[in-house]
């Protein structure tokens, strides 16, 4: 039996990630068409951090943050026909509209916003999946169904860069990667099939597209004259230049196609990256390593202490 208040990590203000606490709130039932899932773990991801500090502010406070959950489910309301109780699920739900983030030993959500997990990797690790590989793959698909050009992915170690590369292989595309120097066997590993150093001076004009996912507006040097500069960070966009394109993305959230995301996981074709599995309690510790910067991998938070 579920308890009538559950732990979760919120802020109260904004601000650095010592503002992040572990509070008591109360457990959610799920509404027609929801499922209430019992949290294995959350995923820390940029977009948090954002709202920690108050760059893009939740709409009430306290509020609990976090975007990614893998659980079980654990009880269904009125309407539901996808899931039972004893279900194992990854989701992705957006805590800003209303506060109620994922980070919390259980979450309610809209049925339609989850798939089953893989099940060939830990519950907990599931969780790194659906908002990284989510933008990846849509960032993907804005190129257009026959883009087949040179394509180069800025920030290409990290969690969205990362899963863009494999999943721009899987396509069938020769994908360039930017990252660390010290990165070059791990974009080997994931299919880049060339690799740039960010210490290196890129080849200008030599891409028809770049994806940048590490705020590097700098990239679109690289961009041939009338090609496509996709940045998935909205705070470092270029100036448009020479006939590039230049389009900002942000996820959107997709039950259907994280399933899909979700299958390749099963299949062998995607790979999850998992850099801490830490327990709610040391949510400061992961806000802060995310960043630092040099993540590779997904932090994840656990309720289990």
């Amino acid at each position: 039996m579920k308890a009538a208040v559950m732990k979760a990590v919120v802020i109260n203000s904004y601000g650095p990630p010592e503002v992040l606490a572990v509070s008591e709130t109360r457990t959610p039932r799920p509404g027609p068409g929801e499922i209430l899932v019992r949290v294995a773990a959350a995923a820390v991801n940029p977009v948090d951090l954002a709202v920690r500090r108050g760059d893009i502010p939740s709409p009430v406070l306290p509020a609990v943050v976090g975007w990614d959950v893998s659980g079980t489910v654990v009880a269904a309301g009125p309407a539901t026909t996808r899931f039972v109780p004893g279900d194992r699920v990854v989701a992705v739900r957006s805590p800003l509209a209303d506060g109620a983030g994922v980070s919390a030993e259980y979450v309610a959500l809209d049925e339609a916003l989850a798939a089953p997990a893989p099940v060939n990797v830990p519950l907990e690790h599931a969780a790194a999946l659906p908002l990284a590989a989510l933008t990846a793959e849509q960032a993907l698909t804005r190129l257009g169904p026959d883009f087949s050009g040179r394509l180069l992915v800025s920030g290409a170690a990290g969690a969205v860069g990362g899963f863009a590369v494999q999943l721009a292989a899987l396509r069938g595309l020769r994908p360039a990667g930017l990252a660390r120097a010290g990165d070059a066997r791990t974009l080997v590993d994931l299919g880049a099939a060339e690799v740039h150093a960010d210490t290196d001076e890129l080849p200008a004009g030599a891409f028809d597209a770049v994806i940048d996912a590490a705020g590097r507006p700098e990239t679109i040097a690289a961009v041939r004259d009338g090609g496509h500069f996709l940045s998935l960070t909205p705070f470092a966009v270029p100036e448009a230049e020479r006939d590039v394109a230049v389009e900002v993305y942000g996820v959107r959230i997709d039950g259907a196609m994280l399933d899909g995301l979700a299958r390749r996981v099963e299949e062998g074709h995607l790979t999850l990256r998992i850099a801490d599995v830490l327990p709610f309690e040391q949510a400061p510790r992961a806000h802060a390593a995310l960043e630092a910067g040099g993540t590779r991998g997904k932090i994840l938070l656990t309720p289990e202490s």
